[in-house]
């Protein structure tokens, strides 16, 4: 079988233009519900994803003494980063696709924060890396494509990176984009009996390097799914232009 490798201390990104999981297509695809997969078959194809949620409105966030996201990009270049690191442990693989889904709202509210235009910068990351990227709007968007992005029994997920921001009951993917310090699209561990068990491999790389996920949100992964999700027991931190490291005090845990 192919399996992800934990990620090293480690790279900008050619889509096609960016696609978009309106609710329109994504109820299009079959939701899977099949038995387990052999080990052969689990070997043929598998998909590696890696999630970006949206960064804080500078508005919510200015003046505050632990500011967050004073610059737009901290989840993309992380996520860019894991995505090279995906690419090079795939070289000459056939069967792996990897695949970038990011929380458009938030980059298009920051964009307009800003003026600067955002959303076509991430577009030429992905390019670069000639990796498919896709927006997805809501939670429910983003779950459909795990259940039936593409058919789960032929292509289940292998992989699964999470950058943004998080809490111990879920991930963030709008934090202070509406409201301060709230969240309106995330996805709540009660959430996770929307997603079929059999989307993901047995063996499956999950991992959320959001803050205190692996506090609770880890551990109802792993009954739902039987799959462990390495997440953070504390802070981690963006600062760097690579992935994001443990703050003093936090560890990794699943």
């Amino acid at each position: 079988m192919v399996e992800p490798q934990p990620p090293a201390p480690c790279r900008p990104f050619r889509s096609h233009p960016a696609r978009w999981l309106g609710f329109a297509v994504l109820s299009t695809f079959l939701l899977m519900s099949e038995p387990a997969l052999t080990a052969a078959q689990e070997a043929a194809q598998q998909e590696w994803i890696v999630i970006s949620g949206g960064p804080a409105l500078r508005f919510f966030e200015h003046g505050k003494a632990d500011s967050h996201d004073k610059y737009w990009g901290n989840f993309i270049r992380a996520a860019v980063a894991r995505l090279e690191q995906l690419q090079l442990q795939a070289e000459g693989k056939s069967g792996v696709t990897i695949s970038w889904l990011v929380y458009r709202p938030a980059y298009a509210s920051r964009s307009r924060e800003e003026r600067l235009d955002i959303l076509p910068k991430i577009v030429d990351q992905a390019n670069v890396l000639k990796i498919p990227l896709y927006w997805f709007d809501t939670t429910e968007q983003l779950i459909n494509y795990l259940n039936a992005g593409h058919d789960r029994k032929v292509m289940p997920i292998g992989s699964l990176d999470y950058f943004g921001h998080s809490n111990r009951a879920c991930l963030m993917f709008d934090y202070s984009t509406y409201f301060d310090n709230m969240s309106k699209e995330c996805l709540h561990e009660k959430d996770l009996g929307q997603i079929q068990r059999k989307a993901f491999l047995r063996r499956a790389a999950v991992k959320s390097w959001g803050c205190h996920s692996g506090e609770d949100f880890s551990q109802w992964w792993k009954r739902r799914f039987g799959v462990p999700m390495v997440g953070a027991v504390g802070r981690t931190d963006y600062a760097t232009a690579s992935l994001p490291y443990l703050s003093k005090g936090a560890k990794w845990a699943q």
